[in-house]
């Protein structure tokens, strides 16, 4: 029989507390260091590596654990997601689901208010690219300028090319649109 103090080692060898040290973004790997031990190059884990991919690179200084196959730390794999008192939690909302970028975007839905939000900081701009378009269902409020590069058509009626009967041509220009 094996003793006691050597299997505590061998576990305290294949899970390791650390914090993130470089990145490597081209490779997908980054080191780790652990007290005085300063890791080699090892991948992170991600949410989805195949054909749903997630990309989301750690961050020096962000905790994370080392995970050692038989206490190797050269073939160790590293899991992001500690919470610490350098980055700590965004929320501690109850029903909350929140994704916080490092230039303090914001995208969350709030199980309890059944609201889905995103949220841009000063200067931010956001894009949909949808060739097959876009349906939105409810009501739809816009505060703010709108801006279309093509036409806007209502009810089968284009702002662009519509036309007024009962006008006469000339110099004449038409009354302000009726409220």
């Amino acid at each position: 029989m094996s003793d006691p103090s050597d299997t505590q080692r061998l576990i305290g060898d294949a899970i390791r507390l650390g914090t993130i040290e470089t990145v490597d973004r081209a490779a997908a790997t980054c080191t780790v260091r652990i007290g005085d031990l300063l890791t080699d190059e090892v991948p992170w884990l991600a949410f989805r590596a195949g054909g749903s991919c997630a990309w989301s690179p750690p961050t020096i200084g962000e905790q994370c654990l080392l995970l050692c196959p038989e206490g190797d730390t050269a073939s160790g794999v590293v899991l992001l997601g500690l919470y610490s008192d350098a980055n700590p939690a965004p929320s501690s909302a109850d029903k909350l689901d929140l994704l916080r970028f490092a230039d303090g975007a914001e995208i969350s839905y709030d199980a309890v208010a059944h609201r889905l939000t995103a949220k841009l900081p000063a200067g931010g701009s956001a894009t949909i690219d949808a060739p097959g378009g876009i349906e939105l269902i409810g009501p739809v409020t816009i505060t703010g300028k709108v801006t279309v590069s093509d036409d806007v058509v209502a009810d089968g009626i284009s702002l662009k090319s519509h036309v007024h009967a009962g006008v006469q041509s000339g110099g004449a220009k038409t009354l302000v649109p009726f409220k």
